[in-house]
């Protein structure tokens, strides 16, 4: 784990730099470290300022309980936690059917590739990616890299106070001058190798629901749900910003439902052109509560990865330490 030098990377105006790459990708930037994505931007010197903000030993967990979704959104498979006798007086306990992806989790740049080019990050093949065992981007690359400065955006809470209502289940997205205006409004910056976060509503509007409304938007071609905007001008903003990763409390990052097929959605020009990590349906009302009380929106961000050889998608195992 290395400093990199700020000062030679590439605006995203001047993207790509590799003979070949698509348009507005980063393939190349990074060198051999090309595995870890925009998570380059996390360095030692900034390990060590966000560790300065650790004031008040307040920790927030971001992940969600595992299992939290019944039913899992998307058809994803239910998980079955067992308690497993070892003795009179001893245990162990098994998941059954865990998809890593069933609750928060961190989209790993093998999660979606891109459908023109054919490829996922930095050119890695869908055949490297199945036959290899996802050697060359799998999320165990991340294992002891995620950690860094925390930023909140509560857009949530912004919208609120500029009057506007907000709907976590129609599809909607918030601007990027929404989410500029909410910094502003919160007197927060970001800098490079900021993890940021965004309180979209979402999450807590899901708890609040009843059994059947849940039932009801479970499934893939069902589900409304508000987002960030997956504009040209935002990506090039967290690239320009060198945001390592974002993580937000919806189900996709972006609005639901997906345009298929339009190269604009977030997940194409995020993971497979950008190289940056996508988290979803993390924990965020408690921390953007506590955020508000203090108005400290910056904090000391620490996740670590499942570390299994080739994966695709990693819960955050992350919390917020304040």
């Amino acid at each position: 784990m290395k400093n990199i030098n700020l000062n030679d990377l590439p605006n995203f105006d001047q993207l790509p730099i590799q003979n070949g790459a698509p348009p507005e990708s980063s393939w190349g930037v990074f060198g051999e470290n090309y595995a870890l994505g925009c998570l380059n931007f996390l360095t030692p010197s900034g390990v060590v300022e966000a560790a300065r903000l650790v004031q008040s030993g307040k920790v927030f967990r971001l992940d969600a309980r595992i299992g939290f979704a019944k039913p899992p959104l998307f058809g994803r498979a239910s998980v079955a936690h067992k308690v497993i006798p070892l003795g009179p007086l001893a245990h162990d306990d098994m998941l059954d059917q865990f998809n890593t992806q069933e609750g928060s989790q961190w989209d790993g740049l093998a999660h979606v590739g891109h459908a023109r080019h054919r490829a996922f990050y930095n050119g890695v093949t869908v055949d490297q990616i199945r036959d290899g065992r996802n050697a060359r981007l799998g999320t165990h690359h991340w294992a002891d890299r995620f950690v860094g400065r925390g930023v909140l955006i509560d857009a949530c809470g912004f919208r609120k106070t500029q009057g506007h209502p907000v709907n976590p289940f129609e599809r909607d997205g918030y601007s990027l001058a929404e989410l500029q205006g909410a910094l502003q409004a919160q007197g927060t910056t970001l800098k490079p190798g900021t993890i940021l976060l965004v309180r979209t509503g979402w999450m807590e509007a899901y708890e609040r629901c009843t059994a059947e409304e849940k039932q009801a938007m479970a499934p893939f071609d069902k589900i409304r749900s508000i987002g960030i905007e997956p504009s040209r001008e935002l990506v090039a903003w967290l690239w320009d910003s060198r945001v390592a990763a974002i993580g937000t409390d919806c189900p996709a990052v972006e609005p639901l439902p997906m345009e298929f097929g339009n190269e604009g959605l977030l997940h194409y020009r995020a993971l497979p052109l950008l190289g940056l990590p996508l988290g979803e349906l993390f924990v965020l009302a408690p921390l953007a509560e506590d955020c508000a009380l203090d108005r400290r929106y910056e904090f000391m961000v620490v996740s670590a990865p499942l570390h299994v050889e080739g994966g695709v998608a990693t819960p955050p195992n992350a919390v917020v330490i304040k």
